[in-house]
Protein backbone atom coordinates (compact mmCIF):
# COMPACT_ATOMS: atom_id res chain seq x y z
CA UNK A 1 0.00 0.00 0.00
CA UNK A 2 0.99 3.16 -0.87
CA UNK A 3 2.46 5.74 2.11
CA UNK A 4 -0.28 8.01 0.50
CA UNK A 5 -2.83 5.91 0.97
CA UNK A 6 -2.23 4.75 4.34
CA UNK A 7 -1.71 8.82 6.12
CA UNK A 8 -5.40 9.33 3.62
CA UNK A 9 -6.55 6.06 6.25
CA UNK A 10 -4.72 7.66 9.31
CA UNK A 11 -6.29 10.96 9.07
CA UNK A 12 -9.79 9.47 8.95
CA UNK A 13 -9.61 7.35 11.78
CA UNK A 14 -8.67 10.29 13.26
CA UNK A 15 -11.63 12.37 12.14
CA UNK A 16 -13.69 9.68 13.57
CA UNK A 17 -11.95 9.23 16.98
CA UNK A 18 -12.73 13.01 17.41
CA UNK A 19 -16.13 12.61 16.13
CA UNK A 20 -16.90 9.90 18.64
CA UNK A 21 -15.28 11.91 21.49
CA UNK A 22 -17.73 14.97 20.92
CA UNK A 23 -20.67 12.30 20.73
CA UNK A 24 -19.44 10.64 24.39
CA UNK A 25 -19.34 14.01 25.86
CA UNK A 26 -22.50 15.27 24.11
CA UNK A 27 -23.80 12.05 26.04
CA UNK A 28 -22.16 12.58 29.32
CA UNK A 29 -23.53 16.28 30.20
CA UNK A 30 -26.82 15.31 30.84
CA UNK A 31 -26.52 12.09 32.71
CA UNK A 32 -23.92 14.43 35.14
CA UNK A 33 -26.31 17.10 35.51
CA UNK A 34 -29.37 14.39 36.39
CA UNK A 35 -27.40 12.68 39.22
CA UNK A 36 -26.08 16.15 40.59
CA UNK A 37 -30.06 16.64 40.87
CA UNK A 38 -30.73 14.01 42.33
CA UNK A 39 -28.03 14.09 44.51
CA UNK A 40 -29.42 17.92 45.63
CA UNK A 41 -33.10 16.24 46.01
CA UNK A 42 -32.18 13.44 48.55
CA UNK A 43 -30.29 16.28 50.57
CA UNK A 44 -33.34 18.12 50.72
CA UNK A 45 -35.57 15.47 51.78
CA UNK A 46 -33.09 14.63 54.17
CA UNK A 47 -33.13 17.55 55.62
CA UNK A 48 -36.41 19.16 55.37
CA UNK A 49 -37.14 19.80 59.24
CA UNK A 50 -34.22 22.23 59.43
CA UNK A 51 -34.23 23.85 56.24
CA UNK A 52 -37.90 24.57 57.11
CA UNK A 53 -36.78 25.97 60.24
CA UNK A 54 -34.48 28.15 58.72
CA UNK A 55 -37.14 29.54 56.11
CA UNK A 56 -39.43 30.37 58.81
CA UNK A 57 -36.58 32.40 60.43
CA UNK A 58 -35.91 33.82 57.20
CA UNK A 59 -39.77 34.95 56.58
CA UNK A 60 -39.67 36.16 60.29
CA UNK A 61 -36.86 38.30 60.08
CA UNK A 62 -37.81 39.79 57.11
CA UNK A 63 -41.75 40.57 58.21
CA UNK A 64 -40.10 42.54 61.62
CA UNK A 65 -37.62 44.32 59.39
CA UNK A 66 -40.24 44.73 56.49
CA UNK A 67 -43.30 45.48 58.37
CA UNK A 68 -42.16 45.85 62.44
CA UNK A 69 -44.36 42.49 63.19
CA UNK A 70 -42.66 40.14 65.73
CA UNK A 71 -44.05 36.23 64.51
CA UNK A 72 -43.51 35.12 67.83
CA UNK A 73 -45.48 38.00 69.77
CA UNK A 74 -48.63 36.12 70.26
CA UNK A 75 -47.06 33.28 72.30
CA UNK A 76 -45.05 35.69 74.42
CA UNK A 77 -48.67 37.24 75.04
CA UNK A 78 -49.98 33.91 75.70
CA UNK A 79 -47.49 33.16 78.67
CA UNK A 80 -47.65 36.67 79.65
CA UNK A 81 -51.33 36.39 80.02
CA UNK A 82 -50.98 32.89 81.99
CA UNK A 83 -48.25 34.23 84.39
CA UNK A 84 -50.68 37.43 85.25
CA UNK A 85 -53.45 35.05 85.86
CA UNK A 86 -52.10 32.87 87.87
CA UNK A 87 -50.64 36.17 90.08
CA UNK A 88 -54.84 37.31 90.48
CA UNK A 89 -55.53 33.32 90.88
CA UNK A 90 -53.48 33.32 94.21
CA UNK A 91 -54.22 36.71 95.31
CA UNK A 92 -57.71 35.00 95.23
CA UNK A 93 -56.51 32.20 97.41
CA UNK A 94 -54.89 34.62 99.74
CA UNK A 95 -58.03 36.83 100.47
CA UNK A 96 -60.14 33.73 100.68
CA UNK A 97 -57.65 32.98 103.52
CA UNK A 98 -58.55 35.96 105.15
CA UNK A 99 -62.38 35.87 104.71
CA UNK A 100 -62.34 38.57 102.08
CA UNK A 101 -65.06 37.11 100.18
CA UNK A 102 -65.96 39.77 98.16
CA UNK A 103 -62.42 40.63 97.21
CA UNK A 104 -61.44 36.85 96.28
CA UNK A 105 -64.24 36.83 93.60
CA UNK A 106 -62.86 40.15 91.94
CA UNK A 107 -59.46 38.85 91.99
CA UNK A 108 -60.45 35.49 90.78
CA UNK A 109 -62.38 37.16 88.29
CA UNK A 110 -59.54 38.99 86.99
CA UNK A 111 -57.53 35.67 86.72
CA UNK A 112 -60.12 35.03 83.74
CA UNK A 113 -59.94 38.16 82.23
CA UNK A 114 -56.45 37.32 81.36
CA UNK A 115 -57.28 33.75 80.66
CA UNK A 116 -60.15 32.01 80.46
CA UNK A 117 -58.92 28.95 80.22
CA UNK A 118 -57.83 29.16 84.49
CA UNK A 119 -60.09 25.90 86.01
CA UNK A 120 -58.63 27.12 89.52
CA UNK A 121 -60.09 30.71 89.13
CA UNK A 122 -63.23 29.70 88.01
CA UNK A 123 -63.38 27.04 91.00
CA UNK A 124 -62.32 30.11 92.80
CA UNK A 125 -65.33 32.23 92.48
CA UNK A 126 -67.68 29.58 93.12
CA UNK A 127 -65.97 29.08 96.07
CA UNK A 128 -65.67 32.98 97.29
CA UNK A 129 -69.87 33.32 97.06
CA UNK A 130 -71.08 30.90 99.39
CA UNK A 131 -71.02 32.77 102.24
CA UNK A 132 -71.99 36.29 100.13
CA UNK A 133 -75.73 37.55 100.43
CA UNK A 134 -77.97 36.93 96.72
CA UNK A 135 -78.14 39.86 94.60
CA UNK A 136 -80.99 42.31 96.74
CA UNK A 137 -80.40 40.69 100.32
CA UNK A 138 -77.89 42.15 102.85
CA UNK A 139 -77.04 39.18 104.42
CA UNK A 140 -76.14 35.79 103.58
CA UNK A 141 -79.06 32.54 104.21
CA UNK A 142 -77.87 29.85 106.20
CA UNK A 143 -79.96 26.86 103.71
CA UNK A 144 -78.52 28.96 100.78
CA UNK A 145 -74.64 28.43 101.91
CA UNK A 146 -75.63 24.74 102.70
CA UNK A 147 -76.97 24.34 99.51
CA UNK A 148 -73.69 26.03 97.84
CA UNK A 149 -71.24 23.84 99.89
CA UNK A 150 -73.09 20.94 99.23
CA UNK A 151 -72.96 21.74 95.31
CA UNK A 152 -69.26 22.80 95.71
CA UNK A 153 -68.37 19.54 97.31
CA UNK A 154 -70.53 17.44 94.62
CA UNK A 155 -68.50 18.81 91.82
CA UNK A 156 -64.66 19.21 93.44
CA UNK A 157 -64.78 16.64 96.01
CA UNK A 158 -61.18 16.83 97.92
CA UNK A 159 -61.08 20.28 97.61
CA UNK A 160 -58.74 21.90 100.91
CA UNK A 161 -60.92 24.81 100.41
CA UNK A 162 -64.09 23.05 100.44
CA UNK A 163 -63.40 21.79 104.09
CA UNK A 164 -61.84 25.51 105.20
CA UNK A 165 -65.50 26.81 104.00
CA UNK A 166 -67.60 23.99 105.52
CA UNK A 167 -65.73 24.87 109.12
CA UNK A 168 -66.33 27.97 108.95
CA UNK A 169 -69.85 27.14 108.52
CA UNK A 170 -70.08 24.42 111.53
CA UNK A 171 -68.63 26.98 113.59
CA UNK A 172 -71.02 29.32 112.91
CA UNK A 173 -73.38 27.02 114.25
CA UNK A 174 -71.14 26.32 117.45
CA UNK A 175 -70.48 22.58 116.15
CA UNK A 176 -66.54 23.39 117.25
CA UNK A 177 -65.79 19.36 116.99
CA UNK A 178 -66.77 18.83 113.80
CA UNK A 179 -65.44 22.01 112.69
CA UNK A 180 -62.02 21.40 114.57
CA UNK A 181 -62.07 17.88 112.39
CA UNK A 182 -62.86 19.60 108.84
CA UNK A 183 -60.02 22.20 109.55
CA UNK A 184 -57.25 19.38 110.20
CA UNK A 185 -58.40 17.82 106.67
CA UNK A 186 -57.67 21.29 104.73
CA UNK A 187 -54.32 21.64 107.31
CA UNK A 188 -53.48 18.04 105.61
CA UNK A 189 -54.21 19.23 102.21
CA UNK A 190 -53.47 22.97 101.99
CA UNK A 191 -50.56 24.65 100.87
CA UNK A 192 -48.05 26.27 103.65
CA UNK A 193 -49.06 29.72 102.41
CA UNK A 194 -52.77 29.41 103.46
CA UNK A 195 -53.42 30.78 106.80
CA UNK A 196 -57.18 30.73 106.64
CA UNK A 197 -57.46 27.17 108.73
CA UNK A 198 -54.84 28.15 111.53
CA UNK A 199 -57.09 31.42 111.92
CA UNK A 200 -60.04 29.71 111.96
CA UNK A 201 -58.48 27.39 114.51
CA UNK A 202 -57.23 30.06 116.89
CA UNK A 203 -60.35 31.39 116.85
CA UNK A 204 -61.75 28.91 118.23
CA UNK A 205 -59.81 28.29 120.98
CA UNK A 206 -60.32 32.26 121.82
CA UNK A 207 -63.81 31.08 121.69
CA UNK A 208 -63.54 28.13 124.20
CA UNK A 209 -61.00 30.01 126.68
CA UNK A 210 -58.02 27.97 125.20
CA UNK A 211 -56.10 31.05 125.00
CA UNK A 212 -52.39 29.27 124.40
CA UNK A 213 -54.11 27.01 122.05
CA UNK A 214 -55.53 30.07 120.24
CA UNK A 215 -51.86 31.38 120.31
CA UNK A 216 -50.09 29.02 118.80
CA UNK A 217 -52.63 28.42 115.93
CA UNK A 218 -52.50 32.45 115.48
CA UNK A 219 -48.29 32.03 115.24
CA UNK A 220 -48.89 29.59 112.54
CA UNK A 221 -50.88 31.95 110.15
CA UNK A 222 -48.23 34.51 110.87
CA UNK A 223 -45.95 32.46 110.01
CA UNK A 224 -48.07 31.38 106.33
CA UNK A 225 -48.81 35.02 106.19
CA UNK A 226 -47.04 37.73 107.79
CA UNK A 227 -48.57 40.50 106.15
CA UNK A 228 -51.66 39.31 107.30
CA UNK A 229 -53.43 42.11 109.74
CA UNK A 230 -55.99 39.93 111.49
CA UNK A 231 -53.55 37.33 112.04
CA UNK A 232 -50.66 39.54 113.90
CA UNK A 233 -53.74 41.48 115.72
CA UNK A 234 -55.02 38.06 116.83
CA UNK A 235 -51.58 36.82 117.71
CA UNK A 236 -50.78 39.84 119.87
CA UNK A 237 -54.44 39.77 121.87
CA UNK A 238 -53.53 36.56 123.24
CA UNK A 239 -50.09 37.75 124.22
CA UNK A 240 -51.92 40.47 125.79
CA UNK A 241 -53.97 38.20 127.96
CA UNK A 242 -51.08 35.85 128.93
CA UNK A 243 -49.29 39.15 129.87
CA UNK A 244 -46.49 39.02 127.30
CA UNK A 245 -46.86 42.67 126.72
CA UNK A 246 -43.89 43.55 124.54
CA UNK A 247 -44.65 41.01 122.23
CA UNK A 248 -48.00 41.95 122.35
CA UNK A 249 -46.94 45.29 121.60
CA UNK A 250 -44.82 44.70 118.73
CA UNK A 251 -48.03 42.74 116.96
CA UNK A 252 -50.67 45.27 117.36
CA UNK A 253 -47.50 47.50 115.76
CA UNK A 254 -47.19 45.25 113.13
CA UNK A 255 -51.08 45.20 112.58
CA UNK A 256 -51.61 49.03 112.55
CA UNK A 257 -48.42 49.00 110.29
CA UNK A 258 -50.23 46.69 108.00
CA UNK A 259 -53.81 47.86 107.88
CA UNK A 260 -54.52 50.26 110.44
CA UNK A 261 -57.84 50.18 112.13
CA UNK A 262 -59.74 51.71 115.53
CA UNK A 263 -59.36 48.12 116.93
CA UNK A 264 -55.63 47.91 116.35
CA UNK A 265 -55.39 51.25 117.53
CA UNK A 266 -56.99 50.69 120.90
CA UNK A 267 -54.87 47.65 121.46
CA UNK A 268 -51.72 48.76 121.00
CA UNK A 269 -52.63 51.90 123.15
CA UNK A 270 -53.68 49.27 125.80
CA UNK A 271 -50.22 47.26 125.66
CA UNK A 272 -48.63 50.92 126.25
CA UNK A 273 -50.28 51.18 129.54
CA UNK A 274 -47.98 47.64 130.91
CA UNK A 275 -45.15 48.80 129.39
CA UNK A 276 -45.61 52.38 130.89
CA UNK A 277 -45.66 54.49 127.73
CA UNK A 278 -48.95 56.32 128.91
CA UNK A 279 -48.00 59.52 126.42
CA UNK A 280 -47.63 56.26 123.18
CA UNK A 281 -51.43 54.77 124.85
CA UNK A 282 -52.83 58.48 124.67
CA UNK A 283 -51.82 59.17 120.75
CA UNK A 284 -52.93 55.56 119.74
CA UNK A 285 -56.20 55.97 121.21
CA UNK A 286 -56.50 59.98 120.36
CA UNK A 287 -56.13 59.01 116.56
CA UNK A 288 -58.75 56.06 117.15
CA UNK A 289 -61.07 58.81 118.23
CA UNK A 290 -60.30 61.11 115.49
CA UNK A 291 -60.72 58.81 112.64
CA UNK A 292 -64.08 57.32 114.53
CA UNK A 293 -65.91 60.79 114.87
CA UNK A 294 -65.68 60.84 110.97
CA UNK A 295 -68.81 60.59 109.16
CA UNK A 296 -68.03 56.98 108.55
CA UNK A 297 -69.74 53.82 106.96
CA UNK A 298 -70.71 51.78 109.48
CA UNK A 299 -69.14 49.00 107.21
CA UNK A 300 -66.04 51.10 106.96
CA UNK A 301 -62.73 48.67 107.20
CA UNK A 302 -61.63 51.23 109.51
CA UNK A 303 -64.19 50.42 112.03
CA UNK A 304 -63.30 46.59 111.66
CA UNK A 305 -66.95 45.10 111.88
CA UNK A 306 -67.32 43.92 115.66
CA UNK A 307 -64.90 43.74 118.03
CA UNK A 308 -64.69 40.37 120.39
CA UNK A 309 -62.79 42.42 123.42
CA UNK A 310 -61.36 39.86 125.73
CA UNK A 311 -61.02 40.43 129.81
CA UNK A 312 -57.66 41.24 130.42
CA UNK A 313 -55.58 39.78 133.88
CA UNK A 314 -55.81 41.28 136.75
CA UNK A 315 -52.55 39.78 138.26
CA UNK A 316 -49.84 38.24 137.14
CA UNK A 317 -50.51 34.26 135.75
CA UNK A 318 -54.58 35.47 136.02
CA UNK A 319 -56.04 32.18 133.44
CA UNK A 320 -59.52 32.74 134.76
CA UNK A 321 -60.22 36.35 134.44
CA UNK A 322 -59.14 36.49 130.21
CA UNK A 323 -61.87 33.33 129.88
CA UNK A 324 -64.15 35.92 129.35
CA UNK A 325 -64.96 38.14 126.29
CA UNK A 326 -67.56 40.73 125.32
CA UNK A 327 -68.94 41.71 121.72
CA UNK A 328 -68.73 45.42 120.89
CA UNK A 329 -71.39 46.08 117.93
CA UNK A 330 -71.71 49.15 116.97
CA UNK A 331 -70.84 52.62 116.66
CA UNK A 332 -71.48 53.99 119.72
CA UNK A 333 -70.48 51.15 121.58
CA UNK A 334 -66.87 51.66 120.27
CA UNK A 335 -67.32 55.58 120.84
CA UNK A 336 -68.34 54.66 124.36
CA UNK A 337 -65.58 52.34 124.77
CA UNK A 338 -62.97 55.01 123.86
CA UNK A 339 -63.80 57.45 125.59
CA UNK A 340 -63.39 55.20 128.70
CA UNK A 341 -59.96 54.17 127.19
CA UNK A 342 -58.95 57.90 126.51
CA UNK A 343 -59.56 58.48 130.36
CA UNK A 344 -57.42 55.94 131.44
CA UNK A 345 -54.45 57.29 129.77
CA UNK A 346 -55.05 60.98 131.08
CA UNK A 347 -55.29 59.59 134.45
CA UNK A 348 -51.91 57.64 134.14
CA UNK A 349 -50.65 61.03 132.49
CA UNK A 350 -52.44 62.43 135.75
CA UNK A 351 -53.88 65.44 133.52
CA UNK A 352 -57.29 64.76 136.07
CA UNK A 353 -59.47 67.10 134.69
CA UNK A 354 -58.81 65.61 130.71
CA UNK A 355 -59.81 62.58 132.15
CA UNK A 356 -63.12 63.08 134.32
CA UNK A 357 -64.08 64.81 131.36
CA UNK A 358 -63.80 61.63 128.82
CA UNK A 359 -65.13 59.49 131.89
CA UNK A 360 -68.60 61.44 132.38
CA UNK A 361 -68.93 61.38 128.01
CA UNK A 362 -68.66 57.76 128.33
CA UNK A 363 -71.56 57.68 131.10
CA UNK A 364 -73.96 59.75 129.22
CA UNK A 365 -73.91 57.05 126.63
CA UNK A 366 -76.13 54.09 126.68
CA UNK A 367 -73.59 51.28 128.73
CA UNK A 368 -74.36 48.17 128.44
CA UNK A 369 -73.68 45.73 132.02
CA UNK A 370 -71.75 43.64 129.88
CA UNK A 371 -69.41 46.36 128.36
CA UNK A 372 -69.56 48.30 131.88
CA UNK A 373 -68.18 45.17 133.35
CA UNK A 374 -65.69 45.27 130.41
CA UNK A 375 -64.53 48.86 131.64
CA UNK A 376 -64.34 47.98 134.93
CA UNK A 377 -61.80 45.04 134.33
CA UNK A 378 -59.57 47.74 132.36
CA UNK A 379 -59.84 49.79 135.19
CA UNK A 380 -58.95 47.21 137.91
CA UNK A 381 -56.32 45.66 135.61
CA UNK A 382 -54.24 48.36 134.61
CA UNK A 383 -54.80 49.84 138.63
CA UNK A 384 -53.46 46.22 139.91
CA UNK A 385 -50.45 45.43 137.01
CA UNK A 386 -48.81 48.95 135.74
CA UNK A 387 -46.67 50.98 137.94
CA UNK A 388 -48.27 54.64 138.25
CA UNK A 389 -48.45 57.48 140.92
CA UNK A 390 -50.03 57.05 144.10
CA UNK A 391 -52.91 59.75 142.84
CA UNK A 392 -53.32 57.98 139.33
CA UNK A 393 -53.76 54.66 141.25
CA UNK A 394 -56.54 56.79 143.04
CA UNK A 395 -58.56 57.92 140.10
CA UNK A 396 -58.67 54.53 138.72
CA UNK A 397 -59.84 52.73 141.82
CA UNK A 398 -62.49 55.96 142.73
CA UNK A 399 -63.60 55.94 138.96
CA UNK A 400 -63.84 51.77 139.21
CA UNK A 401 -66.34 52.40 142.18
CA UNK A 402 -68.11 55.15 140.21
CA UNK A 403 -69.15 52.53 137.63
CA UNK A 404 -70.99 50.23 140.33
Amino acid sequence: MEETDIQKRVSDLELEVDALKKLLKADAEPRGLMARSQKLARLLIANWVLLSFVSALLIAGYVKYRFGIDYFESYENIATNRKVSLIYQQMGDRLMAKSEWRAAEEAYSEALKTNPNNPAATRGIAMAQVFQPVTGEKFPAPEVEDAKLKYLEDQFGEDYQIDYLKAIRYEATGDFETALGLLQKCIDKQPKEFSGCYMQRGSIGFYQSKVDDARANYQLAVNADPESSMAQNNLAACSMLLGDFPAAQRGFKEANRISPTVLSAINLGEADWYLRDFAGALEAHQIAAYNIEKPLDPQDRYLAGTWTSGFLPLHAGDLETIKYSMPVDTLEQKKTFLHFEVAIDYALLERFDEADKEFEAGLKTQLLPGHKRLVENRLESVSNMVQMSADSKKWLDEHRTKLD
